[in-house]
């Protein structure tokens, strides 16, 4: 049977509120008393139930956080940034994987309150009436990382700038030469902001719009291949003399390459092709992506800033966090400006 506190008190001869106020540091005991605690500890071999201590002071240390989809290693990076700096301020990570299910995310919500959670982190796909309601009646804060919540929500977020990212990529086709520019649309939130971007460009520029949305999940890998495959079917058939496409995401801009492979076009030299997120398989010889990538580690990084600083009371209330994006160049993409001839 394992040993109590209890014990350790009855050990000493003084009350369990005077062994539990040595075990948290408290000043107002002798050091007498402290010793003897101590040595009553070691030897009893009592091991001190770090969740009952966490709970006498009302915090846990424990911060929840919820990952669409674990086999995607976009979100793994953002986990893995956020996790390293709560761990540098003395916190836990409880996570949890949501497979992109808006009933598990409630169902941790609810897990998170029974469990005393400090705050949260989470990345729903959709907000929600049921979802923003549970929020509100939370104990504890709530930060979104990269899905941006309403704004009536209170809820603080940290994303990416995905409007000024895509502009910066459109301006970089535009450097290389093109003027005909097809844009794959993301069908999401933030590929919205990322066709908004595409839209403004083309108007600012005065080039045609070629933009493509298929009504096809582009979550996943092999659904964002499949997506990508129709929309560039589409853009060869109707906009055949297209020199770039400017995919919402990598998975996206895959799936056009395999489409243009088929047909036996070459990358780029008959067609550049970029993307976005820089996902790890982007680099691989086979693909060669250039793409913008969004320093996901930075981003889980912040995310828990912003929490520690609500829960420790350095702010209150937040600012929205947009952070930016850098354009990685690789061999997808070719200049078609006239060369200069030399006299």
């Amino acid at each position: 049977m394992s040993v109590t506190i209890r014990d350790v008190a009855q050990y000493c001869g003084v009350s369990v509120s005077t062994v539990s106020r040595v075990l948290n540091g408290y000043t107002d005991i002798s050091e007498e008393t402290a010793e003897k605690v101590y040595a009553a500890i070691k030897k009893l071999d009592f091991v001190p139930s770090n969740t009952a201590r966490m709970l006498s002071k009302k915090k846990t240390k424990i911060i929840g956080l919820t990952i669409p989809d674990i086999k995607d290693p976009f979100f793994s990076e953002n986990a893995s940034g956020a996790e390293k700096l709560l761990q540098e301020n003395g916190y836990e990570i409880f996570y949890g994987n949501m497979e992109r299910s808006a009933e598990k995310l409630l169902n941790f919500l609810q897990q998170a309150r029974q469990m005393r959670f400090d705050g949260l982190i989470i990345t729903p796909d959709e907000w929600t009436e049921e979802l923003l309601d549970t929020i509100q009646k939370l104990p504890m804060p709530v930060v979104a990382l990269r899905r941006r919540p309403p704004q009536s929500s209170g809820v603080p977020y940290v994303d990416n700038d995905h409007y000024k990212g895509a502009m910066e990529m459109m301006s970089y086709l535009s450097d290389l030469g093109h003027t005909k520019i097809a844009h794959i649309v993301l069908p999401t939130a933030i590929g919205e902001i990322r066709r908004e971007a595409y839209y403004d460009f083309c108007r600012i520029r005065g080039i045609d719009i070629r933009d493509v949305r298929v009504n096809l999940r582009a979550n996943k890998l092999d659904e964002a291949k499949e997506n990508g495959y129709q929309a560039m079917k589409i853009i060869h058939e109707k906009y055949p003399d297209t020199t770039a496409v400017f995919a919402g995401t990598d998975q996206l801009a895959i799936g056009a390459m395999v489409y243009l492979r088929e047909k036996g076009l070459m990358v780029p030299k008959d067609i550049s092709i970029c993307g976005a997120n820089d996902m790890d398989y982007s680099s691989l010889p086979w693909f060669d992506l250039t793409t913008t990538s969004l320093n996901r580690m930075e981003m889980g990084r912040a995310a828990a800033q912003m929490l520690l600083d609500i829960i420790e009371k350095r702010q209150t209330h937040p600012e929205n966090l947009l952070l930016g994006t850098t354009i990685i160049v690789r061999g997808s993409t070719r200049s078609i400006k006239p060369k200069n001839k030399g006299k």
